[in-house]
């Protein structure tokens, strides 16, 4: 696991988190996934974190699941008030209870997504994260309306992030979204240069 540019008490927090995360007796994460929570998953969140926004502002993490990016970007930026937003409660009471354990100011929401958009977090963000939560048809119109109006949102998609973007530019149309970048225009790279894994990011924001 890659440490960037964290500071040494941020790198053990990292290695604290995942082996809370491993020894979860709850469904947290795959199999596979917890044999890559090193070498992948948490290096990518690094990385995502490092691209967001470099000034102090409020970020929701949508479907944070077992903190994926949502907990690891509290560890990495310190500088970032960063709210966990979780259905399932058996996940939400996990992401309550590390944040206990590493001594972190992070607030957790348990809730479905479109319900709470509709109510006082709407339009509270300037940043929204999303990994791995749903095609892009449906994460659209569940994770923009937390956005303030000049917010972004980080769609953290797999390799079909292209045919996905298609296929809901009807969808964002609707909701009155617009594409800002894509996997195509970010760096590849993080922090410490090469070998870092680098999460495929699509970033929207609002029309204007």
């Amino acid at each position: 696991m890659t440490n960037g540019s964290l500071a040494p008490d941020q790198a053990d927090r990292l290695a604290r988190f995942a082996e809370l995360v491993r020894q979860s007796p709850h469904n947290l994460v795959s199999k596979r996934a917890r044999e890559e929570l090193e070498s992948r998953h948490v290096p990518e969140a690094v990385a995502l974190a490092h691209l967001l926004p470099s000034t102090p502002h409020r970020l929701l993490d949508v479907g944070s699941g077992g903190g994926f990016p949502g907990m690891v970007i509290a560890i990495a930026r310190p500088d970032l008030q960063v709210e966990l937003l979780e259905a399932t409660a058996k996940k939400a009471v996990f992401l309550e209870e590390t944040a206990q354990v590493l001594g972190l100011e992070v607030d957790v929401h348990h809730g479905r997504a479109e319900e709470l958009a509709r109510g006082p977090l709407r339009g509270r963000f300037a940043t929204v994260t999303a990994r791995a939560v749903a095609p892009m048809t449906d994460l659209i119109p569940i994770t923009l309306p937390f956005l303030t109006d000049d917010g972004v949102l980080f769609a953290v998609k797999g390799e079909r992030w292209a045919e996905e973007l298609e296929q809901a530019r009807d969808v964002l149309r609707r909701a009155g979204g617009v594409v800002l970048a894509t996997p195509d225009d970010l760096p590849q790279g993080g922090p410490d240069g090469a070998g870092v894994p680098v999460p495929r990011v699509v970033m929207l924001g609002r029309a204007r």
